[in-house]
């Protein structure tokens, strides 16, 4: 029992001494480099790792941005509240009967305003929480694609026996596997292992006529031709016609 303890704890250091010493190794560009002669087992730990951390820093920094991005709205929202146009989006002759309103009765007038500058506020805000709303659903479909790239990588590294490319996502699986991602049975890691599964089960070819699908064999029909089949057979029989 305190054997395998050992292994396993010597285990993890081997391994932690090899993310150590490699997961840092980055070209100009900042992308990993590891030597050819590496197993590709230990490839794949040493990428991991480094996808690990860089979503470690990418999440500290995303929630950096949305607090500042939290506290800009707020400011942004309150004051495009109180930008009211000086038309209140009216056509002329309502701004003439505007006008003739302002000279007769000051009193309602002022009434009138006040109401255009709540309606003009209201659609402000409407228009800003709509056009927010937009801003917000590009963004996730942006990390959705950006995510499923991520793991798509990851995937492909772990699997390099498969070939995974886009084609084959697009021609080649059954459209009804994604399907479920995009309901939200299942996520996009675990389609991946669906189409593991379907691509290394292959097709089955018909195991006999009767399950053959081409097979002409089952229709309905008679050997023997109709009176309008043979009287056709007839006209088209060469042997019969007389020259």
């Amino acid at each position: 029992m305190n054997g395998n303890k050992q292994n396993a704890s010597n285990s993890d250091t081997d391994i932690n001494e090899l993310v150590a010493k490699h997961v840092n190794n980055l070209d100009d560009k900042g992308k990993l480099q590891l030597p050819d002669d590496m197993p590709d087992w230990q490839k794949h730990v040493v990428r991991a790792e480094k996808r690990q951390r860089d979503a470690q820093a990418e999440l500290g920094r995303t929630q950096a941005d949305l607090r500042k991005s939290t506290a800009a709205n707020g400011v942004l929202m309150d004051a495009a509240g109180t930008i009211i146009p000086d038309d209140f989006q009216l056509n002329d002759a309502e701004l003439e009967d505007l006008k003739h309103l302002r000279a007769s009765d000051p009193d309602a007038y002022r009434l009138r305003v006040n109401d255009l500058e709540g309606k003009a506020k209201e659609a402000q805000s409407t228009k800003l929480k709509e056009a927010t709303a937009k801003a917000g659903d590009d963004a996730d479909l942006a990390h959705v694609a950006k995510n499923r790239l991520s793991v798509l990588q990851d995937f492909r590294e772990a699997n390099p026996e498969l070939v995974i490319t886009d084609d084959v996502l697009i021609n080649d699986v059954p459209p009804r596997l994604l399907a479920g991602v995009t309901e939200g049975n299942y996520s996009y890691g675990e389609y991946l292992d669906k189409v593991k599964v379907y691509i290394s089960t292959g097709k089955k070819a018909p195991g006999s006529e009767n399950n053959d699908p081409h097979n002409i064999n089952s229709m309905p029909g008679s050997n023997t031709p109709g009176k309008g089949a043979a009287e056709r057979a007839g006209k088209s029989d060469y042997a019969k016609i007389t020259f």
